[in-house]
């Protein structure tokens, strides 16, 4: 059985649970009063509300998507920090016996978006880009126009997230850390979602933007595609194919710009990524495709 460790607000585990059918247990992090969940010294066991359990006799797989990304706002700090270990010792257990998929929980955290871009040289052509403490070395982007980004994609004390924006490089503050990449111009965004050695590609058009951040206009209802097909060259699906070997990754997002001389610019990878908006419909496959993936651990 496959446990998708995950939270109750999730349209992404919404769907795979829906297209996946029997063989599925979701455990929602959110939700962790209304299960009950043992774990001793010979393994764990877990039931729902509705009586179905899984266990570490029984599970084939497991795989971890956006579970802590969902928590009451009420809860307290202790209880909040000994659910989340809980959760993490029965993937630990899932990944120490080689039953997982996907990335791990901890990815970002140990590898880091720096180490990712200057892997990605080998492959892709990729903007100036400068992590800053104190504005040191601003001057490596000298003569450029930068925009700043976040790391962490984390929200402040306020409810409030950085979304990517065009910054005068003298009028930022030396008290926050930055991170800046050289601004790119382009007609397009593209996306690719690489699962199983297999790489999804999308483009959305920037025309008719309004800032620099398409995340800001984003349709959240989903009631029109935005995003369409998009063609790679053999070049770049092989730069895809070889940059996550090097990773050590077989699912991930990769974010990139279309520049003016029709190259991609490398700007990112997600190792949890959203991409059911990219496919909303299930029209180009990604659904059937991730969920066939899901299913290889029970064959």
């Amino acid at each position: 059985m496959l446990l998708l460790i995950t939270s109750s607000v999730d349209g992404t585990s919404d769907r795979l649970v829906h297209k996946y059918g029997a063989g599925i247990f979701r455990l929602n992090y959110d939700l962790w009063q209304d299960y009950q969940l043992s774990y001793d010294n010979d393994g764990w066991e877990v039931i729902n509300p509705s009586g179905l359990s899984i266990s570490s006799k029984t599970v084939t797989c497991a795989y971890w998507w956006k579970a802590f990304s969902a928590w009451s706002l009420n809860q307290d700090k202790y209880i909040t920090a000994e659910v989340k270990y809980i959760f993490r010792d029965i993937y630990g257990w899932c990944l120490r016996h080689n039953l997982v998929k996907g990335n791990s929980i901890d990815f970002h955290n140990n590898f880091g978006k720096m180490n990712i871009i200057n892997m990605a040289k080998n492959y892709f052509s990729v903007p100036q880009t400068l992590v800053t403490i104190g504005n040191h070395n601003l001057n490596n982007l000298s003569g450029k126009t930068a925009v700043v980004k976040s790391l962490a994609s984390s929200m402040s004390d306020d409810k409030k997230c950085l979304f990517v924006s065009e910054v005068p490089l003298d009028k930022l503050d030396p008290s926050y850390p930055w991170q800046l990449q050289e601004k790119i111009d382009s007609k397009w965004d593209i996306t690719v979602l690489y699962c199983n050695k297999r790489s999804f590609a999308f483009k959305r058009s920037r025309d008719n933007l309004k800032g620099l951040d398409w995340r800001e206009e984003q349709d959240l209802l989903y009631k029109e595609q935005e995003w369409f097909p998009y063609d790679l060259n053999d070049t770049q699906e092989h730069s895809i194919f070889n940059l996550s070997k090097d990773l050590g990754v077989e699912f991930g997002r990769y974010d990139f710009m279309e520049n003016g001389s029709g190259e991609l610019e490398f700007l990112e990878y997600n190792s949890n990524g959203q991409w059911v908006f990219l496919d909303i419909t299930n029209k180009y496959g990604l659904l059937d495709h991730v969920v066939s993936w899901l299913k290889e651990s029970q064959k």
